[in-house]
Order: structure tokens, then C-alpha cells, then sequence
């Protein structure tokens, strides 16, 4: 399937990805808008004193064949690692090992550098935040929030792979998917990432906690393949909240979060792990609440779609189908 044109894709995670560089091969000029500094989305990796922190997604797995091809090639080019770290869950006071329950695979030296491989054969312009559509004689029109009144055009289709959220108001007035996006609700997640000075002795690499009321997942980050040290950091962690507990704390300020997560933290470990860092984020499209049964949204007369990890599942791999469904949709 081949189609020629000028087509826009807003949103330079997983989705966004995939679906510019299903259409870019198909023979499209793609330009990829991002509002962040890096591509990703939540395939995302913070850098700072202590050393890089997975705080968004924290592993993905290949159950479709079509991901799989993909993986196969990201690991041959020294992109993505097996990881295999021992993965326990924490529930009703005893501990399961699920290592074994599934294949879990990481991008290296961080989850950044996925979107980053992805991107590199694009034209993505980050730091860019779409905040506009407009459609005249000669195709669509984007318009940045600036003030400035810059934009870019025209195109002949666009793409918004982002939260329904942003992604139903940007589209509001403009295509009958915006009431379809506009369904899906979200659930905000609260990350902290923690250096520590001395190991912490907690005997696994990955946690699910089922058995508390703050904290929802634990990862050694620095176990990953190909992590680096810093000196004086002997370990870091990422935690994540539950997001029942995100979503009544959302407004909470970050030195509370912090303490409380710190703390749920010492006690799962029965112990007093002091850390020399803490920094804390609230992810506010975490999950999609009831994600969208099919994989993709396109309205061909108006030549406008949507894609997603809220659409046909909630994974970095459902991610990256949606985009490739919807590119295939849009070069029939």
C-alpha cells in the first residue's frame, strides 16, 4: 500500500511513532509534532544527578506477531534487552514469584532511547505543542500555542496519537471522533523515583504490591540491562501509585508525596531504606479507564485520525498497533 501527501502526526509516543513510519513507508511526506522535549510518551527515562529512572512505563512484552517482527529487529540492533530480573508480587502477606509468568523486555541504556530509535528516521519537531486545527481550500492547517501565530501546513490528513482527553479537544467541532474520544476517561499515577545510598537488601527487581494501599509497583531500576553507576548511588528505584491513591492525592505537593511513598516503601521492605534522592511526578494519563474496543478512529471524509494505548488495549505493544492499523487505514 502505497499513497503520496502531506500528512501530520500529532503526538510522537508509541502510536505516533509507528503510525508516521507505517505512512512515511507507504510514500507519505510525515511531519511529527511533540509538545515534550523527547519522543516516547511514556516510553520515557528522567536523567538527572543519580542517574537515569524508567518513571513512565516500566517494561513491555510482545504477545502480537506483528510487535514481535519489530522487537526481533530492535534487539538486533542492540536497541531492546530481555529483562530478567526476578519479578515477585506482593499479596495478602505472602510473596509469589512471577518471573516466569510473561517475557518482559526494556529498551537500553533507558525506556527514552525506544522512542528515540523510533523517531530518528522521522521528521519530529519537539518542543511543539499543537494547539489548533484548521481546515481551508488547500488542506489542513496547524497552529501552535505561542501566541505567535506560526504554523504549518497545509497537509492533507492528520493524526492526533495522544490521551483522548487533549486528543477529543483539539478535535472538537472539527470530526464526529471527538465525542468518541471524549468517552474515555483516565487515571492519573504518581511515580517516585529514589537513589539510595546503601543496597537495600530487598531481594527481587520488580514488585506488584496488591497488598497495600499506596503503592501499586516497585523496580530496582538500576538492576535493568545496561544501567550505568554513579558513584555514591547504590541503587535506584522507581515506584509507582496505586491510582485510586493518585487520584484523591493529585493535588497533593511533592515533598507529601514523597514522604508517603517513602514510607509505604520502608515498610514493604520491613525496613528503613534512607534515601539520598527523591523526586516525585504525577503522570496524569496514566490508564485509560475503559480503553476503546477498536484499534484505531478515522473519519476518511474529513481526513482526520486517532490513535492510541487507548485504543484496543492499554500496552506499549497496543500502542504501537494502533498507529500501524490506523497508517494502513489511511494508505488504503
Amino acid at each position: 500500500m502505497t499513497r503520496s501527501g502531506r500528512f501530520a502526526v500529532i503526538g510522537a509516543g508509541v502510536a505516533g511513532l509507528a503510525c508516521a513510519q507505517r505512512l512515511q513507508d507507504g510514500g507519505a511526506e510525515v511531519t511529527v509534532f511533540e509538545r515534550d522535549a523527547f519522543p516516547g510518551g511514556r516510553a520515557a527515562t528522567r536523567i538527572d544527578a543519580a542517574g537515569p529512572f524508567d518513571h513512565g512505563a516500566q517494561y513491555f512484552t510482545a504477545l502480537h506477531d506483528r510487535f514481535a517482527a519489530a522487537l526481533t529487529g530492535w534487539q538486533a540492533g542492540g536497541i531492546v534487552q530481555r529483562w530478567d530480573g526476578r519479578i515477585v508480587a506482593f499479596d495478602a502477606g505472602s510473596v509469589r514469584d512471577q518471573t516466569a509468568s510473561t517475557e518482559r523486555f526494556v529498551a537500553v541504556p533507558g525506556m527514552r532511547r525506544l522512542g528515540l530509535h523510533m523517531a530518528q528516521p522521522l521528521q519530529v519537531r519537539c518542543s511543539t505543542s499543537i494547539a489548533r486545527l484548521q481546515h481551508g481550500p488547500d488542506g489542513w492547517h496547524l497552529s501552535t500555542d505561542g501566541g505567535d501565530g506560526s504554523g504549518f501546513g497545509p497537509f492533507d490528513a492528520v493524526v492526533t496519537a495522544m490521551p483522548s482527553e487533549p486528543a477529543a479537544e483539539l478535535l472538537q467541532g472539527l470530526t464526529v471522533l471527538a465525542e468518541q474520544a471524549s468517552q474515555v476517561a483516565w487515571e492519573p499515577c504518581w511515580a517516585l523515583t529514589l537513589a539510595l545510598a546503601h543496597r537495600s537488601g530487598a531481594g527481587f527487581e520488580g514488585a506488584f504490591i496488591n497488598d497495600d494501599p499506596i503503592l501499586c509497583w516497585a523496580a530496582l531500576d538500576s538492576a535493568k540491562p545496561r544501567r550505568g553507576r554513579v558513584d555514591g548511588v547504590a541503587e535506584r528505584w522507581v515506584l509507582h501509585a496505586r491510582r485510586p491513591w493518585s487520584q484523591r492525592y493529585a493535588s497533593m505537593s511533592e515533598p507529601e508525596v514523597t514522604r508517603w511513598m517513602t514510607r509505604a516503601f520502608s515498610a514493604l521492605l520491613r525496613g528503613r531504606p534512607m534515601p539520598a534522592q527523591a523526586h516525585a511526578m504525577l503522570w496524569r494519563h496514566a490508564m485509560p479507564v475503559a480503553p476503546l474496543p477498536q484499534r484505531f478512529l478515522w473519519d476518511d471524509e474529513r481526513r482526520l485520525g486517532v490513535a492510541g494505548d487507548w485504543c484496543g488495549g492499554t500496552r506499549i505493544e497496543d500502542a504501537y498497533l494502533s498507529g500501524l492499523a490506523l497508517a494502513e487505514a489511511m494508505l488504503r
